[in-house]
């Protein structure tokens, strides 16, 4: 046994928070090299992984994992929560406080790594508060300048953001904006005016105004956009229903820069609890912004006057479309395998869609018709580019679940422990062969140093070879790191008596209690195409005590 400075085993938890999430960030990693030497220095015990924020202010609390947090201390799954800085916690003092104060009343102690005061003491809790404080005016003071800047750009009829945009370029010299990295621009683009492209997005651009304005779906249109190989240079990809309505509804390709009003800024709406939160409205639609502007940049095509009765067009149209489910209804799924189905050619997500209102069957307790909600590959359904893909309805991926539950639930325990076992042993067995290869790796190099030195091989030769021994040595970190993690969810069985449990309680269940229920049981459901298979094989289904599918996808072994 582990034992800590008072003589006791304490257990830790490691919080970690990042406002801004890129993909060259190394925030995190500092973050957890820190608190993870307090643990080791104080002899805690970690009782799971860190904890992680990425790309969440720490002025609201709503969204992030200290509800989490707080619901595990009631459960008293640890003792301590370590931090890096205290202002990781929160930039809102009051708020932090109160948090902080109901942990304390949880009996859990929060430290912070660089910041370690002892909040026991009346000096140590006073020292806190300064900090928080400290944390709240600086946020304070860079939300100001960022507002300063805000309304200099709307002066200059810029917006808000000197990013690049769809059916634009900066210039002909400026290299292009890439996601993490300063942006680098010549002298004449100091001001920020963007530039038509002319020859392939802009065109692309007015047209889509104008299709969707005359009610074609967006679906047809990144579908065509995907088989022409139309990609975002704002994101690197390829261009989604949901991504195409963010930039038509923008209004820039049509001249416009959009501000919201002050009062648009922020939206009260219920949490999960019904509990109703102060948050930034995030909202897109083109009634969420009280402003648009003619901007210092030109139409995709067309002059001003003809751009702008597009514009009246496309946001008359839209006003007619459905607007997304409420916050509150977010929190909640819709269906009782939503985030559980998974497309077994491309591996991404699948998406329930509705049958047309005409072949829909008569609602059940005010919901859809379970053989009215068809379940589709995202990536085909948004792009096309998944044809292989299969479909099923709800009606019959539960049926399927159910028998998989009651064989769950008659098999004997023996052989589903052996099961489990031979699953782990061969995460394990993998695991070492990827690891003994590394080790082979490394003599490689050596052996290449040594015959370079000796003069045996020319150095172009031990050059050429040294990049095939980089690229595998890529391959297999990525295979290491993605064995880890599958080893890391692999869970014990839950025994019959839990799965006779969520059969018991199946009819009368809602379908989030029934999303809930399966939540630790099913890992994925895959649908294969064919409308004939028997149900056993359309749908497959992977218990959370078995190896995720994409692991068939690792590199093999001295490929």
């Amino acid at each position: 046994m582990v034992v800590g400075v008072r003589g006791l085993l304490r257990r830790a938890l490691v919080y970690i928070r990042v406002s801004t999430a890129r993909p060259d960030m190394i925030s995190p990693e500092l973050q957890e090299f820190q608190c993870r030497g307090l643990v080791d220095r104080e002899s805690m015990l970690l009782v799971r992984e860190p904890l992680v924020d990425l790309g969440k202010s720490g002025r609201a609390f709503s969204d992030r994992q200290i509800a989490e947090i707080i619901a595990m201390a009631e459960r008293g799954e640890f003792d301590v929560l370590v931090l890096w800085v205290w202002s990781r916690f929160g930039r809102n003092t009051l708020e932090s406080l109160q948090n902080l104060e109901r942990l304390t009343e949880l009996g859990v102690e929060v430290r912070a790594a660089k910041e370690d005061f002892d909040g026991r003491t009346v000096i140590g809790r006073f020292a806190i508060r300064q900090m928080l404080n400290i944390a709240e005016l600086f946020s304070d003071q860079l939300s100001e300048t960022w507002k300063d800047t805000i309304a200099r750009r709307q002066r200059k009829g810029l917006p808000h953001a000197n990013q690049g945009r769809f059916g634009y370029y900066r210039c002909d010299t400026c290299p292009p904006k890439q996601r993490g990295l300063p942006l680098e621009t010549c002298p004449k683009c100091k001001e920020g005016v963007l530039k038509v492209d002319q020859e392939q997005l802009g065109p692309r651009l007015w047209d889509a105004y104008e299709r969707v304005a005359d009610g074609v779906n967006t679906v047809s249109i990144t579908h065509e956009w995907y088989r022409d190989g139309i990609v975002d240079p704002v994101t690197g990809k390829p261009v989604t229903p949901a991504r195409l309505y963010d930039i038509l509804d923008s209004g820039f390709g049509l001249g416009l820069v959009r501000y919201r009003l002050p009062e648009q800024l922020h939206v009260v709406a219920p949490d999960k609890d019904g509990v109703p939160h102060k948050r930034r409205n995030r909202s897109r639609r083109p009634e969420q912004f009280g402003l648009y502007l003619p901007g210092r940049h030109e139409p995709v095509t067309g002059d001003r006057a003809t751009a702008e009765h597009l514009w009246d067009r496309y946001t008359e149209r839209r006003g007619t479309m459905p607007k997304r489910p409420t916050i509150n209804d977010r929190h909640l799924p819709r269906y009782s395998v939503s985030g559980r189905m998974q497309c077994p050619y491309c591996h991404g997500g699948m998406q329930p869609l509705l049958r047309a209102k005409k072949k829909r069957r008569p609602e059940v307790n005010g919901r859809p018709h379970p053989f009215d909600v068809t379940w589709r590959c995202r990536n085909h359904a948004e792009l096309g580019n998944c044809p292989e893909s299969g479909y099923g309805n709800l009606e019959h991926i539960e049926t399927r679940l159910l028998a998989w539950l009651r064989e769950q639930a008659e098999a004997p325990e023996g052989m589903v422990d052996a099961a489990v076992a031979a699953e782990r042993a061969t995460l394990v067995a993998r695991e070492e062969e990827v690891r003994a290869e590394l080790a082979d790796l490394v003599a490689e190099e050596d052996a290449i140093a040594d015959a370079v030195a000796a003069r045996v091989i020319d150095y172009r030769a031990a050059q050429r070879k040294k990049e095939r021994i980089d690229k595998r040595r890529t391959e297999l970190t990525t295979a290491l790191t993605r064995l880890e993690e599958a080893m890391a969810k692999v869970t014990r069985h839950p025994g019959a008596a839990a799965i006779e449990a969520v059969l018991a309680a199946w009819d009368g269940a809602t379908p989030a209690m029934r999303n809930a229920m399966i939540k630790d049981v099913v890992r994925h459901i895959t649908v294969r195409k064919g409308r004939s298979l028997p149900l056993d094989v359309k749908y497959e289904i992977t218990a959370t005590w078995e190896p995720p599918h994409e692991l068939g996808r690792l590199p093999k072994s001295g490929s």
